[in-house]
């Protein structure tokens, strides 16, 4: 694939729901301890995560990453973090800010679905309180 070319982002089955109360992220118990894990890991006992959390901590990514990456059009900088979720797990994902006045840390952060790359997949936003 050349640096023109992009691929269309198909999120896994299971990765998350979407419901009336909002995004959940499944989570399972992992195989090897008694733990999350995210994404589940096939065959062992799903839990679906709350809609919202709190920010752990973040960064911003500046530069294109590098392949495989798929990228969604013209490269913008983003916000990338870890959101603790009250069921006891960190789970990094994408952030749809990186102005550090809207993610203080230890800030509510809600699971919303963003289209990415002719997909769609999930995305932490900052939450002007805890909704579940």
């Amino acid at each position: 694939m050349s640096s023109t070319d992009t691929a269309t982002f198909t999120a896994p089955d299971g990765l998350f729901r979407v419901g009336d109360d909002g995004v959940h992220l499944i989570a399972s118990r992992s195989s090897r301890s008694e733990f999350l894990v995210f994404p589940a890991e096939p065959g062992q006992e799903t839990v679906e995560l709350s809609t919202s959390g709190t920010l752990y901590t973040w960064t911003s990514q500046e530069f294109v990453p590098p392949a495989p990456a798929i990228t969604d059009g013209e490269f913008r900088s983003y916000g990338v973090g870890y959101v603790e979720f009250p069921e006891g797990i960190l789970v990094e994902g994408r952030l749809t800010t990186c102005d550090p006045a809207e993610l203080p840390i230890g800030g509510p952060m809600r699971v919303i679905t963003i289209p990415f790359a002719g997909g769609e997949t999930f995305a932490f936003t900052p939450a002007p309180g805890n909704e579940d």
